[in-house]
């Protein structure tokens, strides 16, 4: 009995996070909100609010591992660096800040 009410509650728990593994969409709105909340030149936010999407989208690689993601951002391109974030329960959670290279 004991092992079937732990079986169950691992099978709940896997559905749960698997049901809250957010989207790559998801990821690209976050991280576009993130950046113009950093920016404090208006000409920056005013570019990322038109093209910050496609942006971000273009340089953004997803691993699912069905029960999260991770999301790597290369920016190195735009000289702001990479980013990697874990996306779990709806959440984001980055793993590592914009590391600028040197």
């Amino acid at each position: 009995m004991k092992r079937l009410v732990s079986l169950l509650l691992s099978v709940v728990i896997i559905f749960v996070l698997s049901a809250t593994n957010p989207g790559r969409s998801e990821y690209v709105d976050w991280v576009n909100q993130k950046t113009m909340d950093q920016s404090s030149n208006l000409l920056k936010r005013g570019i990322l609010s038109v093209a910050g999407k496609s942006i971000f989208d273009a340089g953004t690689t997803k691993k699912d591992y069905v029960v999260f993601s991770i999301y790597k951002t290369d920016f190195t391109d735009v000289g702001m660096g990479k980013m990697t974030t874990l996306g779990i329960f709806n959440q984001f959670i980055p793993l590592t800040n914009l590391e600028k290279e040197k």
